[in-house]
């Protein structure tokens, strides 16, 4: 996650309303790979499978998930690689209130994510469109956490909790809506980060991001790469997660 996906991160929080002031390290929370150049870089020769699960949690143990797969093909583009791909299949599950939307979600093609160009140590340059969920399933996402907000709960000191949490989760998991630089060739070194906030009523929150890469094990290219941001608030928790792998057709 490079600096610009922070200073979102910290303007969306802004825009939430949940942030008065911010107590954490200004280091970003995904640095640029220091990985040296190989030139040329190996890349397979035959067509892949690309698929990513991604799973947000949304209020009183209730989770979206969203897995989609891309056929995808590497070729010389330059001193670096390009991708080009399109997607094969989706699958959508969600709470039976969300039904109509997750249907909706289901059938958008996320295509235009490709081609990415990548540079000769295989870090993505110029990504398409970002695999993201759609402008309906995030606002549908956003009334979701809002009405389990609003719920009657035992006290108002509790039910305060409750609203910070979605607001601090629903920027931290924002995260997850930009590609890793090295999701195709990882690095394969971890990520371990948190950041704290404070929020209102001189309450804090915390989110962590935890990013694993693993490529194959002949091969620079990936195998299995997972994100993880936990955002907690006086005791509460919040998850969201995507999981990426790449396989032979």
């Amino acid at each position: 996650m490079m600096a610009s996906t922070r200073r979102a991160f910290l303007a969306a929080l802004i825009g939430a309303g949940a942030i008065g002031g911010f107590c954490g390290p200004l280091a970003p929370l995904h640095a640029a790979p220091n990985r040296l150049s190989r030139l040329p870089l190996r890349f397979p020769d035959s067509p892949l499978r690309l698929e990513r699960r991604l799973e947000r949690g949304i209020g009183d143990d209730a989770v979206i998930m969203v897995r989609r797969s891309w056929d995808v093909r590497c070729s010389r583009q330059g001193r670096g690689i390009m991708v080009t791909g399109a997607q094969t299949d989706a699958e959508v599950m969600a709470p039976p209130h969300l039904s109509a939307l997750a249907q909706i979600e289901q059938q958008r093609d996320t295509s235009a994510m490709f081609p990415l160009m990548l540079d000769e140590a295989g870090m993505i340059l110029s990504p398409g469109a970002q695999p993201g969920e759609s402008d309906a399933v995030a606002d549908a996402l956003r009334a979701a956490e809002a009405m389990i907000a609003h719920q009657p709960v035992p006290a108002d000191e509790r039910e305060r909790y409750r609203v910070y949490l979605a607001q601090v989760h629903q920027a931290g998991a924002s995260l997850l809506d930009t590609l890793p630089p090295d999701l195709l060739f990882p690095t394969g070194v971890p990520e371990d980060r948190s950041e704290t906030v404070a929020l209102p009523d001189g309450l804090t929150g915390q989110f962590t991001l935890r990013y694993y890469a693993e490529p194959q094990a002949d091969a620079p290219w990936l195998k299995r790469t997972e994100r993880r941001v936990m955002t907690v608030v006086s005791g509460f928790t919040r998850s969201a997660s995507e999981v990426w792998t790449l396989s032979p057709l």
